[in-house]
């Protein structure tokens, strides 16, 4: 992670060269919702961030690559995903739901299930299984939790 603090995110390239983010959308041919995204650091594809880093090279007139842009992309970065298994019956009452709650960082939702697989077959009193991803991480009362970590090459 120390490595991503060395480069330069979005936002911060915008404060030092402003740019409207629906023309930067439109000459990058992605939408305003994916420039958006990858300015507050949520992950874009790396075909839509390989774009908007060339619009962007030629709107400041500096070529840019990832080597010195910190953009979160999905194919580089695995993302938290809270998996929570439960006993949700309808005919249960409130107060004997149960649920329990496992982390993983996965690729997507069929990795993590993959990733849970183990976990999930030592509660076999709790049948059904949800996937939510969470790539802004989370906050535990004191306890960060990163929301993506590099992929392991």
């Amino acid at each position: 992670m120390c490595e991503r603090n060395k480069k330069l995110t979005l936002e911060q390239i915008r404060t030092l060269y402003h740019f409207d983010i629906p023309t930067l959308a439109a000459q990058a041919g992605v939408s305003t919702r994916t420039v958006y995204h990858t300015l507050l650091q949520k992950p874009a594809y790396k075909v839509d961030a390989d774009k908007i880093l060339a619009a962007l090279s030629q709107y400041i007139g500096l070529q840019l690559s990832f080597d010195q842009v910190d953009i979160v992309t999905w194919e580089d970065y695995l993302f938290l995903w809270i998996v929570r298994a439960s006993s949700e019956e309808p005919q249960v009452k409130e107060s004997q739901l149960l649920d329990e709650f496992n982390f993983v960082y996965a690729r997507d939702q069929k990795h993590a299930t993959a990733l849970a697989h183990a976990w999930l077959e030592h509660r076999p009193h709790l049948p059904h299984h949800y996937f939510t991803p969470c790539p802004e991480g989370l906050m535990i009362g004191d306890i960060s939790i990163p929301g993506h970590v590099k992929a392991d090459q």
